[in-house]
């Protein structure tokens, strides 16, 4: 029975996903040490960014809660993490309520990069609100076609990460954009690994992911491609900016990516892939951590 009472914050948190929002903070954190290396920090843009970021995932997260439990595609045999509003944890409008305040709190602070930015970050911002809605609402929404893999990559990837950039240098950045790349790949790992998991959920209430479509051999090497390409990346920097290698981090994030995916190739329950899941989740913290201090020493 769905609760009408004002939810308790712990609730909220739930709801919120905390485990997914490094996809969001990986690429601020990212720009924004490449923006130190080139001329300083602009630390209200930064923390405009980090939490415009946060607020875009907090909102999809719980845009995504809401609509799939209205398509009914949330149901009881569900193997992933509780979903608060088919739970009955928290009533369908208060977590409507609750991710149209996440977007506009998010469309606030863009207003500030705009002023920074300019135009392109007007284009930018409406965009990743649109696609945080139509992720799994609307009349197309993309996670249902099939379609969720591309603005996953772009707008958790190189375009949060070279905006971030650029709201503090005002210039575009090649090394942002590859970084970004590297978190991008991060995301849809992230999004496979789920999908992974509730593949054949997906495919009883006709919930099309690329997975649903294609079928767990196919799961595994979109989840593998992905980590495999978000930790390798950074050999790039050897042919475009050799004063930054990152050799180093690609070996010890390799090693790791390469553990997640033996687990993700060998798993035999579903359940087994949320163990990958925050595997994913902290490599790409460590990922992030370890690029911070390598940029610049």
């Amino acid at each position: 029975m769905t609760t009408s009472k004002r939810p308790a914050l712990k609730l909220w948190i739930q709801a919120a996903r905390p485990w997914t929002l490094g996809v969001a903070i990986s690429p601020v954190f990212m720009g924004t040490i490449i923006a130190y290396s080139d001329s300083g920090i602009q630390w209200l843009a930064a923390i405009a960014a980090l939490f415009g970021g946060i607020f875009i995932q907090v909102g999809t997260n719980l845009a995504n809660d809401y609509f799939d439990f209205k398509k009914g595609a949330d149901t009881e045999s569900r193997v992933g993490p509780q979903r608060v509003t088919q739970s009955g944890l928290i009533a369908p409008r208060i977590v409507r309520n609750g991710f149209i305040a996440s977007f506009s709190i998010a469309f606030i602070l863009g207003i500030y990069l705009v002023y920074l930015g300019g135009w392109p970050i007007v284009a930018i911002g409406l965009l990743s609100l649109l696609f945080g809605v139509i992720y799994t609402g609307g009349p197309f929404p993309l996670a249902y076609y099939g379609l969720a893999e591309v603005p996953a990559f772009l707008f958790f990837g190189p375009i949060a990460c070279a905006t971030t950039t650029y709201v503090q240098t005002g210039t575009w950045n090649t090394a942002a954009l590859i970084v970004g790349s590297s978190a991008g790949f991060f995301s849809v790992a992230l999004l496979s690994i789920n999908n992974l998991r509730d593949y054949k959920e997906d495919r009883k209430v006709n919930k099309r992911t690329l997975i649903a479509l294609f079928g767990r051999r196919f799961g595994v090497i979109e989840y593998g491609f992905s980590i495999l390409a978000a930790t390798l990346l950074p050999l790039i920097f050897l042919f475009v900016s050799p004063e930054h290698s990152l050799v180093g981090i690609t070996a010890i994030s390799s090693l790791m990516a390469l553990h997640a995916l033996r687990i993700t190739v060998n798993y035999r329950e579903s359940s087994e892939l949320y163990t990958v899941l925050k595997m994913t989740s902290k490599l790409q913290i460590i990922f992030t951590i370890i690029f911070m201090i390598t940029w610049v020493i």
